[in-house]
């Protein structure tokens, strides 16, 4: 069986408030530019970036 790691990396921020800089980073990010949307009918935005890896690092690998 393969080793697999998966890994979000989320910025979001608002047009109104910020302009093209995000404001928020992390888990919760697309929730929160959504209800920031919601609360204040400001243009929002969210970069995610997925990054998958398939199978370990062989340089962090030990050979016993």
């Amino acid at each position: 069986m393969r080793k697999t790691y998966v890994a979000r990396d989320v910025h979001a921020g608002c047009l109104i408030c910020n302009d093209s800089d995000y404001i928020w980073h992390g888990p919760n990010t697309q929730g929160i530019a959504a209800r920031h949307h919601d609360a204040t009918g400001h243009t929002t935005w969210t970069d995610v970036v997925l990054i998958i890896q398939y199978g370990e690092d062989e340089k962090n690998e030990t050979n016993d």
